[in-house]
C-alpha cells in the first residue's frame, strides 16, 4: 500500500472513531510518531475522550510535549503510552501539565523513563487525580539519581509499578528518601536488583507504612532481608507480600508467613468474625495462621476461594485457638474427602454449627466421615452445593444422627436425583429441617408426590427447586397443591 493511501485510510478511520463520540479512543499500533500527535492535537476535537491508547506509536519526548500542552483533553482519565520512545523529558512535561485535571492512570510500560522522569510523575503537583502509574520495563535505577523533583506527593497515587527496571539498593534508598512511597498501598518492585540491604532500607522506611501489597519477586533477597521485612514496624498494614524467586530460605519464609498471618488477622478481623476470602492462602499460610494466638475467640471463619487442600485443613483443625469456632466456610478450595476426614476426626472444633463445603470436591466418602464423627453433633447449617455426592451420599446424610440438628441444607448442583431427594424428605433423622435448597439437579414430579406425603413438608419454611426436570404441569401442581401453601418461600 502506498504511504499516501495508508495515511488516507488512517484519517478516515480516525474520523469515523471521533464522529461516534466514544469515550475510548484506541489508536494503538498506528505508528503515528510525533507528527501524528501534533496532527491529532491541533486538528481534532478530543474533548469527549476519557481513555486514550497510544501504545506502539513511536512517540518520543517531542510528541508527548505537544500532547501535554493540548487543552482539549481535560476529560481524560486514562492515558496509555506503552511501548514508545518516551524518556524523562516527556514524562516531566506530562507531570507539570495543567491540562489533565481528571487524569487517574498513566501507563508508560516499555519506554525510556529513568528515575527523574518517574519521580516527576509520582510527585507531580499538577496531576492531582492520579492514582496509578505503570513504569514497567523502563530505565529506572540505571544511573545514580543526581536531581530530585521538589515537593511531597500530593496526588491520589496509590499504585506504582516499577517491575522489570534496574533498581538496586542505592536506588531504593534514594526513592525512600524522596518520600515517593508515602501514599502508596500497592508497590511492585519485582524483577529488579534489590538485595538484603535494599530490603532492610524498605523495612526501616516510615514512607511504606500505608502499603498493603508489596511485590519483591525475582530480586536477590535472602533470609536477612526477609527477617528485616518481617520485623518491620512500618509494614503493619501489609496484607500481600510476593517474594518468589529470591534467595529466601526456610527461616525467612517462616518469618514472612507469620508476618502476613499477623497482618491478615489484625486487618480482617471484625469482632469475633474473620473474613479471609480470596487471599491466595496456601497450605503453608494456613499452617502459619493456625499458630497465631489472635485467632482465639473467633466464632466465624471464612476461607472461600483460596489455594489450600486437605493439608491446609489439617493445619487449621489442629489449631489450639479455634475452640469457639461455630461457622466455617471452606468454599471453592480443593479440600476433597481427605480434608473432610481430618475435619471430622478433630476434637478442636466442638462448637461448629455451620459448615460450607460448596465446590470442595467431596463425595459420599466425605459425607460418611462427617456422619461418623464423634465431635460434630451440633451442625445446623450444611452447604454441599456443587459436589458429586451420588445417591449413596444422600442416603448416608439422611440416616445419620450427626445431622439431626440440621435446619438448613443446600444441595444445589450436586446431581441429586429423585432417590437422593426422597431420602432427604423421608428421613426420620432430619426432623428439624426448615430450609432445603436443591437447585440445578434432576428432580422430577415423582419427588414432588413423595414430598406431599412426607412429614418433612409440614416443617419446611423455604424450598428452592429451580432448574430441575420439572414440567409446566408440575409447576402448576406446586402452586395449586394446598400442602405447599404453608411454605414461606417456594422457588421453582
Amino acid at each position: 500500500m502506498q504511504p499516501e493511501n495508508k495515511d488516507l485510510n488512517f484519517l478516515r478511520a480516525l474520523d469515523d472513531k471521533l464522529i461516534r463520540k466514544n469515550s475510548f479512543l484506541d489508536l494503538s499500533y498506528e505508528r503515528m510518531g510525533d507528527a501524528g500527535i501534533v496532527f491529532l492535537c491541533r486538528n481534532k476535537d478530543l474533548s469527549h475522550i476519557q481513555k486514550l491508547d497510544l501504545s506502539w506509536n513511536e512517540i518520543a519526548d517531542d510528541g508527548l510535549r505537544v500532547l501535554a500542552k493540548s487543552s482539549s483533553l481535560a476529560e481524560l482519565k486514562h492515558l496509555i503510552l506503552n511501548a514508545n520512545q518516551i524518556g524523562d523529558e516527556g514524562a516531566r512535561n506530562l507531570a507539570v501539565s495543567e491540562n489533565f485535571p481528571n487524569l487517574e492512570s498513566i501507563e508508560l510500560a516499555h519506554n525510556r523513563v529513568s528515575d527523574f522522569g518517574a519521580l516527576s510523575l509520582v510527585k507531580s503537583q499538577s496531576l492531582l487525580s492520579l492514582g496509578f502509574v505503570d513504569l514497567e520495563m523502563n530505565k529506572v535505577g540505571q544511573q545514580k539519581l543526581t536531581r530530585f523533583p521538589d515537593g511531597a506527593v500530593v496526588s491520589k497515587l496509590r499504585i506504582l509499578n516499577l517491575r522489570r527496571n534496574l533498581l538496586g539498593d542505592e536506588s531504593i534508598a534514594d526513592w525512600a528518601q524522596t518520600g515517593a512511597f508515602e501514599k502508596l498501598v500497592h508497590l511492585n518492585l519485582g524483577w529488579n536488583q534489590i538485595t538484603n540491604k535494599g530490603a532492610r532500607i524498605l523495612a526501616h522506611s516510615p514512607t511504606v507504612n500505608r502499603l498493603e501489597v508489596l511485590v519483591l519477586d525475582s530480586n536477590h533477597i535472602g533470609d536477612l532481608g526477609a527477617l528485616d521485612i518481617a520485623k518491620s514496624k512500618h509494614l503493619k498494614n501489609l496484607v500481600q507480600l510476593y517474594a518468589q524467586d529470591n534467595n529466601i530460605g526456610r527461616a525467612g519464609e517462616i518469618a514472612l508467613r507469620a508476618m502476613r498471618s499477623r497482618s491478615l488477622v489484625e486487618k480482617k478481623r471484625a469482632d469475633d468474625k474473620l473474613n479471609l476470602n480470596e487471599q491466595r492462602l496456601d497450605n503453608k499460610d494456613l499452617a502459619s495462621l493456625a499458630q497465631h494466638e489472635k485467632l482465639n475467640g473467633i466464632v466465624s471463619l471464612t476461607l472461600r476461594n483460596n489455594h489450600f487442600d486437605y493439608r491446609g485443613v489439617q493445619e487449621l483443625v489442629n489449631s489450639p485457638y479455634l475452640k469457639n469456632l461455630q461457622h466455617l466456610n471452606l468454599m471453592n478450595n480443593a479440600v476433597e474427602d481427605k480434608g473432610i476426614l481430618v475435619l471430622a476426626e478433630s476434637a478442636n472444633l466442638p462448637q461448629l454449627k455451620s459448615l460450607n463445603l460448596e465446590n470442595t470436591g467431596i463425595t459420599a466418602l466425605g459425607i460418611l466421615a462427617l456422619s461418623r464423627s464423634p465431635h460434630l453433633h451440633r451442625l445446623n447449617d450444611l452447604n454441599l452445593n456443587g459436589n458429586d455426592l451420588g445417591e449413596k451420599g444422600f442416603r448416608i446424610l439422611a440416616d445419620s444422627g450427626n445431622f439431626k440438628n440440621l435446619i438448613k441444607l443446600r444441595t444445589s448442583g450436586s446431581a441429586m436425583g429423585d432417590a437422593g431427594f426422597q431420602a432427604i424428605v423421608q428421613s426420620n433423622t432430619l426432623k428439624q429441617l426448615e430450609e432445603l435448597e436443591a437447585r440445578g439437579n434432576v428432580i422430577t414430579r415423582e419427588s414432588l408426590n413423595s414430598l406431599v406425603n412426607s412429614s418433612t413438608l409440614s416443617r419446611l419454611k423455604k424450598l428452592d427447586l429451580r432448574r430441575n426436570k420439572l414440567k409446566d404441569v408440575d409447576l402448576i401442581f406446586l402452586t395449586d397443591s394446598p400442602q405447599f401453601q404453608s411454605l414461606e418461600a417456594l422457588r421453582f
